[in-house]
């Protein structure tokens, strides 16, 4: 029968920093508090603790000023270009729209590389409207010239041709955004 010596120079268990009640053999790589296995991330060189481990800047969601100008930018020049057509193409716009927002997400990433992330959902939907109304008073204004006479015979006036006009320029921005937000994947 053999005996087992029990070996005194193992070190006594710790206490997790946050939680007291849990014992633990980890500390973190940087500060050397230490943590249990909940609150430990793994990071470049071994476990840190959540205030250690959570990176200064993170790349996919951070914007330079000139990446915002950018984003901006081309979301207001595609949308512009999806409200413009929205007038003239009518509920055909539920494909180009779904496509064109697509495209913008894929010119993004190739002009500001590939951001992504809450602020950059935010750029590219108001990018978007802002585009699709100015693209879409563009549009009503320069169908309205060419709808002016046959307007004078029948009593159709521009406020009515605006009302007609609202649901292709919505299908257009929701289509649009859509096909965006697919692209993005928060």
């Amino acid at each position: 029968m053999t005996t087992v010596t029990l070996d005194r120079s193992d070190p006594e268990p710790l206490r997790c920093y946050r939680h007291p009640d849990r014992e633990t053999y980890i500390r973190c790589g940087r500060c050397d508090q230490p943590i249990c296995t909940s609150c430990a991330m793994q990071g470049p060189v071994g476990m840190r603790c959540r205030r250690c481990g959570k990176p200064v800047r993170d790349a996919l969601s951070s914007l330079a000023p000139r990446q915002v100008v950018t984003a901006a930018g081309l979301a207001v020049g595609i949308g512009a270009l999806v409200g413009f057509l929205g007038m003239q193409l009518g509920w055909f716009m539920i494909l180009i729209g779904f496509f064109a927002g697509g495209f913008l997400v894929e010119a993004l990433d190739r002009s500001i590389g590939m951001k992504r992330g809450r602020r950059m959902l935010t750029i590219v939907v108001l990018g978007i409207l802002v585009g699709v109304v100015a693209g879409g008073s563009l549009g009503l204004l320069s169908s309205w010239g060419e709808l002016a006479e046959f307007a004078d015979e029948t009593g159709y006036t521009f406020v009515d041709f605006v009302v007609d006009s609202l649901p292709s320029l919505l299908i257009a921005a929701g289509a649009t955004i859509f096909g965006a937000y697919g692209r993005l994947r928060l």
